[in-house]
């Protein structure tokens, strides 16, 4: 199964009791900062997935709760969405370790540096290989992580540095891998699951649109100069969809990877392909072809998403037929005679038109019409 990065507040949550630290979100940074002690001096980080913060400008040390909010704004500045505020921890250098615990075929594998810290990978020779009887750290410690990671289905944690005195251990940073397929299980979440890269500005738009929706949407650049654009209802046309651009060996022409699905209402859906649409017309491929397409629904209304994709390609228009885009379309569920009639009528008399399908035709045979256009 797919492995997942959690955040780090959240892989310290699960692993440390009683944990200080402090989630900063953008929706949220009034209640979040509120939340912060007024006489304690915070580390704030970029809490994302990124390594090497510190040599990246992505921390801000000593700051206060009043500062808090500049500190974020600073970092989110970067594009960045999701933050940490942990209490300062005072110590030396030369006290900072490197641990790591991956589950294998064989077991669970122990990696140990006594030279850890942002430099840890200057000293490889320092970091060497051993189990969980003899790596040199205090056995309840050891003990916890063994039962969080089989409780919350890790598959790897990583704590660097890690701080140690006496019985005490102090996570300074960590990471965790967790196996996707075991979510319906544990503690955390989707919500709680982030990516090691910066979003983009749509990414970041359509990820606020699905917070603030029960339907969800989903968006992932491949390629910002691809000809085959994506906009698809439900995660399994979504598979379908890249796969078959990958069996045709043309995966590099995909643009995103995403999803509409959940019921969506018309204005959410016009939000959404606006948002796709601003992308698609950036990219600088001599030719483009959006792709709407879906299995068929048992409750996304065809008829009512199609007004909202309607919508935002009448608002994109001339973009759009300056730029020779086609549409292809194949999608089925509830009042699908009616949309397709609709998106049909209106892709015809705009000049958009390249196919319009209902599900009386297989799902893959849309994006092979696509690939016919844009590789003519």
């Amino acid at each position: 199964m797919a492995r997942v990065k959690l955040s780090e507040y959240r892989a310290k949550s699960l692993l440390v009791d009683d944990y200080a630290g402090v989630s900063l979100r953008l929706p949220s940074l009034d209640d979040d900062i509120a939340k912060l002690d007024e006489n304690t001096p915070y580390v704030v980080k970029v809490d994302q997935g990124i390594k090497k913060r510190g040599k990246q400008g992505l921390l801000r040390l000593n700051v206060t709760k009043q500062a808090a909010r500049v500190a974020v704004e600073e970092l989110a500045s970067k594009g960045f969405m999701r933050f940490i505020a942990e209490p300062m921890f005072a110590h030396e250098e030369s006290e900072e370790r490197y641990v790591s615990f991956e589950r294998t075929r064989e077991g669970i594998a122990v990696q140990y540096s006594e030279k850890g810290g942002v430099n840890v990978e200057e000293n490889p020779t320092s970091v060497v290989g051993l189990t969980i009887d003899t790596v040199p750290l205090p056995k309840a410690f050891v003990q916890i992580v063994m039962d969080t990671m089989n409780r919350e289905h890790l598959s790897f944690v990583e704590i660097n540095p890690l701080i140690v005195r006496d019985d005490e251990c102090v996570l300074l940073d960590a990471a965790v891998l967790a196996d996707s397929a075991g979510e319906y299980q544990a503690s955390w979440g989707e919500d709680d699951v982030v990516e090691a890269r910066q979003p983009t500005e749509t990414e970041a738009a359509i990820a606020k649109l699905n917070q603030n929706s029960p339907a969800a949407f989903s968006f992932r650049i491949l390629n910002e100069d691809g000809a085959l654009w994506l906009l698809l209802s439900g995660g399994g046309a979504s598979i379908t969809i890249a796969d078959e651009a990958m069996n045709q060996g043309k995966s590099s022409l995909v643009g995103n990877y995403g999803e509409y699905s959940g019921g969506p209402s018309t204005e959410e859906t016009y939000l959404y392909t606006l948002d796709v649409l601003r992308q698609v017309l950036t990219s600088k491929a001599p030719k483009k072809a959006i792709i709407i397409a879906g299995g068929v629904a048992n409750f996304t209304d065809v008829k009512k998403t199609f007004g909202g994709i309607i919508q935002a390609l009448d608002e994109k228009l001339s973009d759009l037929q300056a730029q020779g885009i086609r549409v292809y379309v194949r999608r089925g569920g509830p009042n699908e005679v009616e949309g397709l009639a609709m998106m049909e009528s209106y892709l015809k008399k705009n000049n958009l038109f390249g196919s319009v399908h209902g599900s009386d035709i297989v799902l893959t045979d849309v994006i092979n019409e696509a690939l016919e256009h844009v590789d003519a």
